[in-house]
């Protein structure tokens, strides 16, 4: 079970009448941003990891490393 927090945040009082009116749960909106938030900054961070080991994936050959793999396998 996942246990939560409480976090908070200020908004104009017309923008919180605003989402009366409309009927939005400004809950699911942020639980969504956050979400989506820490996502880019994951793929960010894989991004900047995968930058750094291009240049040494980039000298190996695909069909050695085939090979290799399959001669591993049969021992």
């Amino acid at each position: 079970m996942n246990k939560y927090t409480t976090l908070s945040a200020k908004i104009t009082k017309e923008d919180r009448e605003e989402l009366r009116k409309l009927g939005i749960n400004p809950t699911e909106i942020i639980r969504k941003a956050i979400h989506d938030e820490i996502k880019r900054a994951r793929d960010n961070e894989l991004m900047e990891k995968m930058k750094k080991v291009a240049p040494v994936l980039s000298k190996l050959k695909m069909d050695e490393l085939v090979k290799d793999i399959r001669e591993d396998r049969e021992r």
